[in-house]
Parts: C-alpha cells; structure tokens; sequence
C-alpha cells in the first residue's frame, strides 16, 4: 500500500516570527514560498531560522548533506569575514560553502 505525506509548506507567520532577516525586507508570502520550493514545513524552516540560516537554499544544501538545523547553529570563525556567527549563517551568507559547513559540523572547535 502506498502511504502519502503531506506537500511540506511554510506559512508567511512562521517567516514574520523571525523579522526583516527572514524576509531580507520583502514580501514574507514570497519568503514562505521559498522556503516551500524547497522542501520545508513550518517547524523545520523554524529551526533553520532559528539557526540564523535566513537562505533556504543555503539549509537545503545543507541538508542534503546530512547536516541538520542544531548541527548548523554551532558558531564558528571560518570562512571569510573573520566573524563569529553559527555555521548556517555563514553558509547563507556565502562566507562557508555547504561542504565546508558539513565539515565543520563535525569538528569539535
């Protein structure tokens, strides 16, 4: 028997719970969409937001590669801009690409 799931979807109150940062200043319907597109619900674009990964792309890719949103709110200084903020921050942000994210995920630095 083939068992179905649901269409994940994220709404536009789980993006105006995390402000300007989940939006980038623009429509939150069109951020909830973005999130959907890429394979998010509600409670895991939370936790994603939550880790200050504000690109679903960025989470997705992260994701895939079997990193999941606690493993991505550890905070690091690697990558570019000699900052410290959590890995899903960076990756967003373009500073770690999403392998070396996985990477450090598993580093104990």
């Amino acid at each position: 028997m083939r068992v179905y799931e649901p269409t994940p979807s994220t709404g536009a109150a789980t993006i105006r719970q995390y402000g300007e940062l989940a939006d980038r200043g623009g429509d939150p319907e069109a951020a909830a969409r973005a999130w959907t597109d890429a394979g998010f619900d509600d409670e895991a674009t939370a936790q994603w937001l939550a880790a200050r990964c504000f690109d679903p792309q960025a989470a997705r890719a992260l994701a895939d590669a079997g990193v999941t949103a606690a493993q991505a709110a550890k905070r690091t200084r690697d990558g570019g801009g000699n900052y410290l903020d959590t890995i899903a921050f960076k990756v967003a942000n373009g500073d770690l690409t999403p392998r070396q994210g996985a990477a450090r995920t598993l580093s104990s630095r």
